[in-house]
């Protein structure tokens, strides 16, 4: 998987968000680590569900990779972009609203998060610079 945008078609925030967003979910329900970790900076910074923070393409792949083949197996996700805007030339905040259906492990079931992605055009691509992950706790 690869993405990419093309610099001299309309670049909205939504759009590359949203684009951004279906290639994550896309790699996760491949559980491709590889590929979830692809659309990341090299100096990327992850903040997982758990608030631990992960540093760098390298670190998000092959952690992903790791859940995808224990924790999460056979699990599907699904993101949908709620906000994004450009807060400078070349960036992009976006929040999405994430659910995660696990068949096992410590999250089995459904599980709802919140994101908030840093998005910057680099040499003519856009890629996720942070992101941080926050599991929706239900209120009973």
């Amino acid at each position: 998987m690869s993405f990419t945008q093309d610099l001299t078609a309309p670049t909205e925030p939504a759009t590359i968000a949203t684009d951004l967003l279906e290639h994550l979910q896309a790699s996760w329900n491949a559980a491709d680590g590889a590929a979830f970790g692809s659309v990341f900076t090299a100096d990327c910074d992850f903040v997982d569900i758990r608030g631990e923070h992960h540093e760098g393409r390298t670190a998000v792949s092959a952690g992903h990779q790791a859940i995808f083949d224990t924790i999460y197996r056979g699990s599907t996700l699904s993101y949908t972009a709620e906000s994004a805007r450009e807060v400078a030339p070349g960036v992009i905040v976006a929040v999405a609203a994430g659910r995660m259906e696990a068949p096992s492990g410590p999250l089995q079931g459904v599980n709802r998060s919140r994101l908030t992605l840093v998005v910057v055009e680099r040499e003519g691509t856009w890629e996720v610079a942070a992101f941080h992950n926050t599991l929706q706790i239900e209120q009973r």
